[in-house]
């Protein structure tokens, strides 16, 4: 009963086929009440009726008067105080003789639970051995099971029939109705795929349906507007990116040139760290602006060598590592190792890496870049002896805004938005970005991937 219950279906089924037994029953009770009841009368109305005679030759010899009737039907006679005429009679039944009393001319009654099937009462004379006469007439169990069967079978039959009835002109209608508004409700606010139930009806289901579609209509207006905002935004960011990125080279430029001069003074290195990083925030907005848009990193079938990419990375964050006390190094192979990726997003998810690095590392670390070819693949490994990751936390790198409670507490300015643009910028290339500690502490990033033909030249962004 419990799966049938589940669906709304299910439930107005059940219901209609509670309502339509019951009904059902009910009316076969009545019919069946009424058709007992004509019959026990015609019974009632066949009871022995004695002339002037006959009442006379069975007060003459009462016990001799009743013949043998058979076995299936059994005669009595009674006197006025309810006396059997023969020794192994019956009492009178006391039901009928209360009705009999109360001045029915001749009642009967049947036994369910008897070998008798029935019995009727009458009276033939006020006074006398043979005042009242009791006939009673016996069912085999052979026609109790098949009275039994009869009615039993009659019933499943209406009910089923009942059930089938208002299945069809009225469950199912009203279920193919709850369907269109069930699809309706799952696919409201969506922009494309919503169907409206169209339901003409004037009744609530028809009312629920127009209040579905004028949901959806408000709905997709609003996400309409909102999605224009953000797109506005998203725009004015990356312009207000695009605009900072010249500025903040150049100051910081001129920082690391005073930085060469006097590197004692601990003024110029924090500048130049606050330089730095807003110069990756800055890049980061506008590269998150473009992924935000739908950039594609293998738009065009680029190319981009991450041999070069190693090379000025490993240059740019030599200086920030300097004013830092932390020793940036970079390794790769000879030859010209070639990734299928946007350049400029290749660099800029790389840089963050080195960066990140870089950033939380310690006076006295070492930060260094490894770039290997195995085969028709790559392996990019950014690797440092700072501080490190908890465990627990290594899944959690790369999510947007994560950062652990060591970063945060050592570097307050962080976002984590530049780890999530790398994480970002690899999966959309096909790339594997993975994080793992080092011992006795430390971080290493991995990017790996598919490496491309060193014979076709690399694309410029």
């Amino acid at each position: 009963m419990t799966p049938v219950l589940r669906g709304l279906r299910g439930r107005v089924i059940l219901a209609a086929m509670i309502c339509a037994g019951l009904a059902v029953a009910l009316v076969a009770v009545v019919l069946t009440s009424l058709m007992i009841d004509q019959a026990l009368k015609r019974i009632g109305a066949l009871a022995p009726q004695l002339d002037a005679l006959q009442l006379e030759r069975c007060e003459r010899d009462p016990a001799a008067f009743v013949r043998d009737v058979g076995d299936e039907l059994d005669i009595h006679l009674y006197g006025p105080d309810l006396r059997p005429t023969a020794p192994d009679a019956p009492p009178v039944d006391s039901v009928l003789l209360a009705r009999l009393q109360a001045g029915e001319r001749a009642p009967s009654r049947m036994y369910y639970l008897e070998p008798w099937g029935g019995a009727v009462l009458r009276r033939v004379a006020d006074r006398g051995p043979c005042s009242l006469v009791q006939m009673r007439w016996r069912v085999s169990e052979a026609d109790r099971r098949f009275t039994l069967v009869m009615i039993i079978g009659l019933l499943a039959i209406s009910v089923a029939a009942a059930v089938g009835l208002a299945s069809f002109f009225a469950v199912r209608p009203m279920a193919v109705r709850l369907e269109r508004l069930r699809r309706a409700t799952q696919q409201v606010g969506h922009t494309a795929g919503y169907a409206s139930a169209a339901d003409p009806g004037a009744d609530d289901l028809g009312q629920l349906s127009n209040l579905l579609d004028q949901a959806h209509a408000r709905i997709a207006a609003d996400a309409g507007r909102a999605e224009a905002r953000q797109r506005a935004l998203e725009r004015h960011l990356g312009n207000i990116a695009h605009d900072l990125r010249t500025p903040l080279a150049s100051l910081q430029l001129a920082l690391e040139e005073l930085s060469a001069r006097d590197t004692g003074d601990p003024l110029v290195r924090g500048a130049i760290d606050d330089v730095v990083y807003m110069s990756a925030l800055i890049d980061d907005l506008h590269l998150a602006c473009r992924l935000q848009e739908g950039a594609d990193p293998l738009h065009g079938d680029p190319r981009v060598d991450l041999c070069a990419v190693v090379d000025r990375l490993a240059r740019r964050f030599a200086a920030l590592g300097r004013a830092r006390g932390i020793e940036v190094h970079g390794a790769r192979p000879d030859a010209a190792v070639l990734a299928r990726c946007n350049p400029a997003m290749a660099e800029q998810a790389i840089a963050n890496l080195v960066h990140n690095a870089v950033a939380h590392g310690e006076p006295g670390g070492h930060v260094a870049i490894l770039l290997e070819e195995t085969g028709d693949r790559f392996t990019l490994v950014v690797v440092d002896d700072g501080p490190g990751v908890p465990p627990a936390d290594l899944p959690k790198i790369g999510e947007r805004t994560f950062r652990s409670d060591e970063a945060r507490q050592r570097d307050p300015k962080g976002s984590g938005l530049g780890l999530a643009i790398a994480s970002e910028v690899c999966r959309r290339a096909g790339f594997t970005l993975e994080f793992a500690g080092e011992a006795p502490r430390g971080l290493r990033a991995t990017l790996s991937g598919p490496r491309v033909g060193s014979t076709d030249p690399p694309h410029s962004s």
